[in-house]
């Protein structure tokens, strides 16, 4: 095979896989509760991969003197409660429910750093006299308080969040089509 049709196969290649990604992103866009769905089956996979990672970790630290019972102990738990999780659907639209309000909590204490940091620029911009330094307080105390309103908001709606979710990753398959199409063309 030359190298020109390991070109052409990689090529189509490239846009199919481009074209299957973007295909699977809309869908995600489409249905974005059940692509949030999956959050607790990644999660889960995770937490079983960590904690088979670190029980052959024990084991070669064993076998070289160095082991750990705890290290051992915490590559069991996360086993055990990774497959728990991949077994029990409540457990995972709990740790569905859980990440959503995780996120909206994250979104307000963001805001409250930002009301907090914007009236320390405004401190630094007055104290310096500086053109420059702190000039965009008011902008980032605007930021803040928005987004403490979409924290609390979300707090109240956690369904908003996962759809959201949803959709980021529907968007972001796409674009990752998009990209693989426009490098194989």
């Amino acid at each position: 095979m030359t190298s020109s049709e390991r070109a052409g196969i990689t090529r189509t290649l490239g846009i199919v896989c481009g074209v299957l990604t973007i295909l699977i992103g809309l869908s995600c866009i489409f249905t974005p509760i059940a692509t949030y769905g999956i959050v607790g089956w990644i999660i889960a996979v995770a937490m079983v991969a960590d904690g088979a990672s670190k029980i052959l970790l024990w084991n070669d630290y064993r076998k070289m003197g160095v082991s750990d019972v705890w290290a051992l102990v915490g590559g069991i738990i996360s086993v055990v409660l990774g497959l728990v999780l991949l077994g029990s659907q409540a457990a995972q639209v709990a740790v569905d429910v859980l990440v959503a309000y995780v996120v909206a909590g994250w979104v307000l204490a963001a805001g409250c750093v930002r009301i907090v940091r914007s009236f320390s620029m405004r401190n630094v911009s007055k104290i310096t006299g500086s053109k420059v330094l702190g000039t965009n307080w008011d902008l980032m105390l605007a930021v803040g308080i928005l987004m403490v309103m979409l924290g609390i908001f979300c707090l109240a709606n956690p369904l908003l969040v996962m759809i959201t979710i949803g959709w980021q990753i529907g968007f972001a398959l796409v674009m990752g089509g998009v990209g693989l199409i426009t490098t194989s063309v």
